[in-house]
């Protein structure tokens, strides 16, 4: 289009030619006295050849200047390659290093970046009206006692995004004065494999939530606090119903079995009532599971938006230790369901104790249901708990003990306790 308007001035100057050529004439070659006379050009060549000059090189490419910006646009390319290719070598190198933090049971970076990260998460999440009251801030006394020991901690419920945990209790692992100083955290595998919030985990003492990994950590001393509901519970999540879920296996029962650490049960009242769950993002996140081993629910929060948590405040509550006695590397089924039936009575005292005062009445009233997958007819209900006894192994409260057998589900128990012990 450029090319086709210049054309077109040329075209009319070419057009205007012969006028401005007689004007020229005219006003040139006039005789300025009877005698002076002078010849016309025939032709106004010389004028007609510029002009011919002017619309020809206006026309034409102009090739020095486009090799030079080829040149130049060629350069910039294998700059801008060369460039996304080093930034990719190092993304890669620095994923296989943050993929072995992940697996190291040591501290990573600096405590004070740590209790910056720590204090912005806690910024933002009040930004976003949540709030929260810690007895690991304000221990009572049966969790002033704690301090100096090695626990594993168990917290409850999952919810959706994890919360409580992870916007309100991420100082004290790197905090000297805290009373969980020097825990880690056992968070899912593929956390570690966002950048920029893997960073943020490793800083804040999160470590993969394998065995392997817990067993490392509790051999060094470390406390660790971990969440026996995994991927299942967060699925499950229901803001009108509070449940608990335990792994097929025990895994946290074992572990604590064989380095003879009490559990220690902690629940977060209000992690369940941040977010409502649509069906449709519950379907998906079931495929997800089914398909990658991915679980990611869409919650649904303030203003129908999605991710932005209600106005909510949060209440983390610590239980008295469950002592499991003596370590043993490989506890019998007995112990192991003695242990697990504790610690259940334990939980159960603990929500009963604040959901009248923590809670919404509606989810208060329906209580706390605890689901051991794989034995779902087992019945863990209080009054079975309880019938049971609160102490012991053997006796008469072996009847009363988890076991599927009451149910008609006691094949499948076999089964289920030669499963493999790498699982939590």
């Amino acid at each position: 289009l450029r090319h086709k308007g210049r054309a077109l001035q040329v075209a009319m100057e070419l057009a205007m030619l012969p006028h401005r050529a007689s004007c020229s004439t005219v006003s040139s070659f006039a005789p300025t006295s009877a005698g002076d006379e002078r010849s016309l050009p025939d032709t106004p060549s010389s004028s007609a050849g510029s002009l011919a000059d002017v619309y020809t090189g206006a026309l034409a490419p102009r090739e020095p200047a486009r090799n030079a910006a080829r040149a130049v646009l060629r350069k910039l390319t294998r700059r801008a390659a060369l460039g996304a290719g080093v930034a990719a070598a190092f993304a890669w190198v620095w994923a296989r290093y943050m993929r072995r933090v992940a697996r190291q049971p040591g501290k990573w970076g600096s405590g004070r970046l740590a209790m910056l990260a720590s204090a912005a998460l806690v910024a933002l999440a009040r930004r976003l009206g949540v709030t929260a009251r810690s007895e690991v801030t304000h221990p009572p006394p049966h969790a002033r006692a704690l301090h100096g020991r090695q626990v594993l901690a168990c917290w409850h419920p999952h919810g959706l995004y994890v919360m409580a945990p992870f916007l309100f209790l991420s100082s004290g692992p790197r905090n000297r004065d805290a009373l969980t100083y020097g825990f880690f955290t056992a968070v899912a595998d593929a956390c570690f494999k966002l950048p920029g919030f893997r960073e943020v985990l490793a800083l804040l003492n999160a470590r993969v939530a394998d065995a392997r990994m817990v067993d490392s950590l509790l051999s060094r001393g470390n406390s660790v606090f971990v969440c026996p509901g995994g991927i299942y519970e967060q699925l499950m999540t229901d803001p009108e119903h509070e449940r608990v879920f335990f792994p097929p296996n025990l895994g946290f029962v074992r572990q604590a079995l064989k380095h003879g650490v009490p559990l220690v049960p902690t629940y977060n009242f209000g992690e369940n009532q941040m977010y409502d769950v649509p069906r449709w993002s519950r379907a998906l996140s079931w495929w997800l599971k089914d398909k990658f081993g991915i679980g990611f629910l869409v919650g649904v929060g303030r203003w129908g938006l999605p991710f932005v948590p209600r106005k909510q405040h949060l209440n983390i509550r610590i239980g008295s230790s469950v002592e499991v006695g003596s370590p043993e590397a490989n506890p019998s089924e007995e112990r192991v369901q003695d242990v697990f039936r504790r610690y259940c009575v334990e939980l159960r005292r603990l929500f009963d104790a604040h959901k009248a005062t923590d809670l919404p009445p509606r989810v208060a009233a329906r209580g706390l249901e605890l689901v051991w997958r794989g034995f779902e007819g087992s019945d863990l209900s209080a009054e079975a708990l309880l019938a049971g006894g609160a102490g012991g192994e053997g006796g008469e409260g072996d009847s009363a003990r988890v076991v599927a057998s009451a149910t008609g589900t006691d094949a499948a128990a076999p089964r289920r306790a030669s499963a493999p012990r790498s699982r939590l």
